[in-house]
């Protein structure tokens, strides 16, 4: 039974969760919209008030920051866009979502994008730079003793997280954050959820049709996780795909004058690469981005260059931005109740299989010590009685398995799977069949054959 948690009373946060005045309901003329343009993108943005705790409807409330694109043509209506994440902005992120979407669909719907709770212009959370600082300086666990170190390093910061972040930072669950979708829907007058989730943006689509299958609307899910992965199955899978993207980069050598890695083989490369990445915190999760789009393997062939050489330098300072919005929702997400010994064991599993990531990604988990339990139960999600959801996977997902997705769309009463095959990470706009069935089915409705497949390059 998951334990009620009370709100924290933090001085200096509740100007930001006061109960906002003068905003409806009802109706999508209720918003005040203001321009906020991202250089030649006439984006407007609005901002709505939602309870801290949906439990509690009646209590604090924070703030969501929204973002609209116009419809440039006679508007069907809104398509809601979730980028990705978590802890990553929808509103700054709009811009280059819109431009995935063909012109007949921005022709004919408004894209609407929102900062998810917790994140960006809508409440966000904070740490101590100090804390930052430590967390980041802890090393990847190599034994037992490492870990249980490692999990009251990272549980020191999180307390220190939630002291400055306030009332806000028990609640970032993608549950909540699903609930906060629904009152956006209800905010401009849409009866029907119409969505387009890209990665951490399908859990989102998935729990919202979970909880409201009856308001679903025309729903992609494109690169889809698993509802039913705890915390040890979601980076397990995570350290799969990046291995895969890995071969898939080196495999491409041959196509490329840049790559470094011509000479070497598979194995090769990996015992070459894997102690640099085992000791150097900027490369662990620099690594993993760079290979999720083939379009910029020519800067990876740039780095691993410099590697080889010995002139690599690293670009960071060591006090990049705080990765506490993520965790957060993922420990919300996630349960892990595993022990030092068990985390332990899976990630020296996990590293024999995936040289290069497996260790990292299995062994610097940070949810068994969180200070807030979990909210949601892993479990297939169904969505009875909900309009079709399309869901979206490609075969050699850098990010998210490709079974995820098939897994997702088998649960699903009214799922149907479209298969892309190829290495990447999100087909929407960047390959041109998942591209066009994409925006068939939100302007006419019209899912694929069941079956359907779009070749690599299409």
């Amino acid at each position: 039974m998951i334990r009620q948690v009370k709100l924290l009373a933090v001085a200096g946060v509740a100007a930001s969760l006061a109960a906002v005045t003068g905003i409806a309901y009802g109706k999508t003329g209720d918003l005040r919209w203001e321009p906020c343009p991202a250089g030649d993108v006439p984006i407007e943005c609005a901002s709505v008030a939602v309870p801290v705790v949906w439990e509690r409807a009646d209590g604090p409330t924070l703030t969501l920051k929204v973002a609209r694109l116009r419809a440039t043509g006679e508007r069907q209506g809104v398509v809601f866009a979730n980028p990705g994440g978590p802890g990553v902005s929808g509103v700054r992120s709009l811009p280059g979502m819109a431009r995935k979407f063909g012109a007949a669909v921005r022709e004919s719907y408004d894209i609407v994008s929102w900062d998810p709770r917790g994140i960006g212009g809508s409440s966000p959370l904070s740490c101590p730079p100090g804390a930052d600082a430590e967390f980041a300086g802890l090393r990847v666990p190599e034994s037992v003793g490492e870990r249980v170190r490692y999990e009251h390093g990272a549980a020191r910061w999180a307390r220190a997280c939630r002291t400055q972040s306030g009332p806000v930072f028990d609640h970032v669950d993608t549950l909540s954050n699903a609930r906060d979708l629904d009152r956006l829907r209800e905010v401009l007058g849409e009866p029907k959820l119409n969505y387009a989730g890209f990665s951490y943006g399908t859990r989102i689509g998935l729990l919202y049709a979970d909880l409201f299958p009856a308001r679903v609307g025309r729903m992609t899910l494109d690169s889809a996780v698993d509802p039913t992965s705890d915390e040890a199955d979601f980076f397990a899978g995570q350290a799969r795909a990046a291995e895969q993207a890995f071969t898939d980069y080196q495999a491409s050598c041959p196509t490329r004058d840049g790559c470094p890695l011509s000479d070497l083989t598979v194995p090769q490369a990996r015992a070459w690469l894997a102690p640099l990445v085992r000791r150097d915190a900027e490369l662990n999760g620099l690594l993993p981005n760079i290979l999720r789009q083939p379009a910029t393997w020519p800067s990876l062939d740039q780095l691993l260059g410099e590697l080889r050489a010995g002139t690599y330098q690293p670009g960071g300072d060591g006090t990049g931005g705080s990765e506490v919005a993520s965790h957060a929702v993922n420990c919300l997400d996630l349960p892990d109740h595993r022990s030092p010994a068990q985390i332990m064991a899976q990630a020296e599993r996990a590293a024999v299989r995936y040289p290069l990531f497996g260790r990292l990604m299995v062994g610097s988990v940070v949810c068994t010590e969180w200070p807030v339990p979990p909210t949601y139960r892993p479990h297939p999600i169904t969505a009875r009685g909900s309009s079709a959801i399309l869901v979206v996977g490609t075969t050699h997902d850098t990010a998210t398995p490709y079974d995820w997705a098939v897994s997702a769309a088998r649960s699903l009463s009214a799922g149907r799977l479209l298969t892309v095959r190829g290495t990447g990470h999100v087909a929407y706009g960047t390959n041109a069949c998942a591209t066009g069935v994409i925006d068939r089915y939100f302007l006419t409705g019209a899912l694929p054959p069941a079956g359907t497949v779009c070749p690599t390059r299409a």
